[in-house]
């Protein structure tokens, strides 16, 4: 017998699909951000920053500002093919996730359990690099998920245990 969602209280399913809702978006944004890279790989994103950090009257001389067009000037369309590839797998597998997650399937829970947690050392390493307020709400977050995943699937598997004894 496998345990679906309805057996979960009302309020579980509301925070699922909060998570859902919350990797369906991620999802939609990073195939999206990958076919525009594929499509422009010969775009000069240094001109496209510098014009947009202007249109928002900043100042694109700043260092901080002028390291970011800087580095955009010189990227590499071997480069933006690698980042547009991973972009549109890892798109896939937020929107593989967060569709299982809004259809209450089991397996999305795991997977989402398995990816999130796999991801969470390359965060912390990258938080340790360069902390910033972002990226440490987002590891808060992810862990906060991954917990709360964690707890829901223990209780489905202790339920499906006392109604399936072990023999």
């Amino acid at each position: 017998m496998v345990v679906t969602g309805a057996a979960d209280p009302p309020r579980s399913r509301r925070f699922l699909r909060l998570i859902a809702l919350e990797r369906i978006t991620r999802g939609v944004l990073l195939v999206v951000a990958g076919v525009y890279l594929l499509f422009h790989l010969i775009s000069d994103f240094g001109r496209l920053a510098d014009r947009a950090i202007r249109a928002i009257e900043l100042d694109p001389r700043r260092p901080f500002l002028h390291r970011i067009v800087a580095y955009l000037h010189h990227l590499h369309a071997s480069e933006l093919r690698i980042a547009a590839i991973f972009a549109l797998g890892y798109g896939a597998l937020e929107l593989v996730e967060g569709t299982g997650l809004w259809l209450d399937q089991l397996w999305a829970e795991y997977l989402t359990v398995i990816a999130t947690s796999l991801l969470l050392p390359f965060e912390v390493y990258e938080l340790v690099r360069r902390p910033s307020f972002w990226k440490a709400g987002g590891i808060v977050v992810n862990v906060a998920i991954v917990v709360y995943l964690a707890y829901l699937l223990r209780r489905r598997v202790r339920e499906r245990e006392q109604v399936e004894p072990r023999p």
